[in-house]
């Protein structure tokens, strides 16, 4: 029996030797997906070959398949049931295809529970199912810190908010910016303006920390062009006495003047399937544009053709804010950026006390650091006199960025900037490895037309995710746990099997390869990650011994229900994390270096 453990916990100790070397590799060699695709599917085409010789073929010669089958189904329940754990935890970010089908199964139980919760809101409860999938599959999911606006007055109206978690507070400019009403769980707001495609009417400001559901304003213009029944309820919606309010009091409206739009309104949509608008967006892209020229402190929109400078300009929205009204907070969220027309700003930074204020007249340009690198604000912003000025948002970034190639490219040279650098740096508190993170991200993204990752983003996941390596190890340990049960098995009633050594060796490599690639990438050291793979090797072999020693006794019938139960949750592994991961990087190389896995596996079992 000493004999047997020690034997068992040493081929355990072989097995799992590859996962070390893995780690090791992945420090300073990172390959290509598709090399990365070729040794993953190799290996999992071995292990396939070693568990169909080794463990299900003499269960069968020894007529013992009942046993096989309820211990292989029993096997493969209890790793999916594990691996969920684990993956809720953060272990999915182990693998790309672990990762991939974990943010599908959540995207779908969020789509599920909006569309149970839309059916509470009068403008959507009448829809039919067809139409809730139309809108949930167009929902992103929004989160706002406590005091970070989701929209201004006069902002464009491009969407519709519900509120998922947390409280909303509504002010009204017109009456001094009092708090006129409150939305929670499951309120909706936003919607008039929406539906009337005229700027904001009102002020939105997250009184704690909040998660929002919103749908794009676009999604709401196809539902009345393909759905009878939405277009009834807008229809009714505009003859209303409510809608004829809004207008007066949040638009200032005559009202003779919104009488006649709602008519019309409602004319136009039962022809035409669409709402004209009541009130355009002010933006004075003409004077911006002759004013460009004299725009300092940032030159992405300098020097840019006539064209691609027009197309800018017609983002901007033009403002006007009183004496003494404060623009932004620190730590507010940073959703644009600011030009002043006339008038002067003061910058107040709190982290410097004994610094003078700074003080930002015509032509100058502020809020673009944060803006653009989704930072949190660090410093307060004042208006010393009444002020007129150009706003960017943040979100109308992602269509610039597809559309105007020049100005494109002076976004990435700025990302790539050293005040970028340092402005993330210092007050921030970034090390050099996240910064390095964040520029390649966000380089990424400007090449694919999308705006940069939001860097108080990156901070908050960060916070969120500290759990994620014990869960990440605890994934990896899963994966671990049919081989040691496969390992210790096999010596129960025969010798080693070199086919089962070899798959399982050639399995192993390629997984710790891939896998420690992914764990460098969410930020963890290499000394962390070969600590990780050393101690797994140990469980490994440790799980084997204990095996062959627990197993020692069993009947044929519990014999193959051991091994079924072995060879179940291994072959679930296989299919759901090891041969997905493969098909994710390398695509059609996956059948032949599978096939090939397999044949050199059957070939190690001739040398028996």
């Amino acid at each position: 029996m000493e004999t047997v453990f020690a034997t068992a916990f040493v081929l355990g100790l072989i097995s799992a030797l590859s996962l070390p070397l893995g780690a090791i590799t992945a420090a300073f060699w990172r390959p290509s997906d598709r090399v990365t695709a070729v040794l993953m599917a190799f290996g999992g085409g071995a292990l396939l070959a070693a568990l169909t010789i080794d463990l299900v073929a003499s269960s069968l010669e020894s007529g013992h398949f009942n046993a096989l089958a309820f211990g292989a189904v029993l096997g493969g329940l209890l790793f999916i049931g594990l691996n969920q754990v684990v993956n809720d935890y953060g272990g999915f970010v182990r693998k790309v295809s672990t990762t991939v089908y974990h943010l599908r199964r959540k995207q779908y139980q969020r789509i599920r529970r909006i569309a149970a919760q839309m059916k509470r809101v009068d403008l959507f409860h009448d829809l039919d199912t067809q139409d809730f999938k139309a809108i949930a599959s167009s929902i992103r999911t929004q989160r706002y810190r406590a005091g970070t606006p989701i929209y201004r007055a006069g902002d464009p109206a491009d969407a519709i908010y519900i509120v998922a978690e947390g409280i909303v507070d509504m002010f009204d400019p017109y009456r001094e910016m009092e708090r006129v009403d409150e939305f929670d769980q499951y309120d909706v707001f936003g919607w008039r303006a929406c539906i009337t495609g005229s700027p904001t009417g009102s002020t939105t400001i997250a009184r704690d920390a909040v998660t929002l559901w919103v749908i794009p304003k676009r999604t709401l213009d196809a539902l009345i062009l393909n759905s009878p029944t939405f277009l009834q309820v807008v229809h009714r919606l505009l003859r209303g006495p409510r809608m004829l309010e809004y207008l007066l009091s949040h638009q200032g409206m005559e009202h003779e003047q919104a009488e006649d739009w709602l008519n019309r309104a409602a004319q136009t949509l039962n022809k035409c399937g669409e709402v004209p608008r009541a009130m355009r967006v002010e933006r004075n892209s003409e004077a911006f544009i002759e004013k460009v020229g004299r725009v300092r402190r940032l030159p992405l929109i300098q020097d840019i053709p006539a064209e691609e400078l027009a197309l800018v300009a017609a983002h901007f929205i033009y403002k006007r804010y009183a004496r003494g009204e404060t623009l932004y907070h620190p730590r507010d969220g940073a959703d644009r950026v600011f030009f002043i027309d006339t008038g002067e700003v003061q910058l107040l930074n709190p982290m410097a006390s004994r610094a003078r204020p700074s003080v930002l007249r015509d032509g100058d340009v502020f809020g673009a650091l944060s803006c653009f690198t989704g930072a949190l604000r660090s410093s307060t912003a004042v208006a010393v006199t009444d002020i007129r000025v150009w706003e960017l948002r943040r979100c109308d970034l992602e269509d610039l960025l597809g559309d105007a190639p020049q100005f494109a490219r002076k976004v990435r040279d700025f990302v790539q900037s050293r005040r970028v650098v340092d402005y993330l740096g210092q007050r921030h508190r970034f090390d050099s490895d996240r910064t390095e993170r964040w520029m390649r991200q966000a380089l990424r993204n400007i090449d694919a037309g999308k705006v940069m990752p939001a860097a108080a983003d990156a901070s908050l996941e960060i916070k969120e995710n500290h759990g994620a390596p014990l869960a990440i190890w605890l994934g990896i340990t899963l994966d671990g746990i049919p081989e040691s049960l496969v390992i210790g098995a096999s010596l129960i009633e025969s010798s080693v099997s070199y086919s089962l050594i070899a798959g399982l060796f050639l399995s192993n490599y390629p997984e710790a390869l891939s896998s420690s690639t992914g764990m460098r990438q969410q930020g963890m050291s290499h000394g962390r990650i070969l600590f990780m793979w050393v101690s797994l090797m140990l469980l490994t072999g440790l799980g084997a011994a204990l095996g062959s020693q627990f197993f020692a006794d069993a009947g044929p019938t519990a014999f193959a229900l051991v091994e079924g139960l072995a060879a179940g949750a291994m072959l679930t592994m296989i299919a759901e994390t090891m041969l997905p991961e493969a098909y994710f990087k390398g695509g059609s190389v996956v059948g032949m270096s599978t096939l090939m896995g397999f044949l050199v596996a059957i070939f190690f079992k001739t040398l028996e």
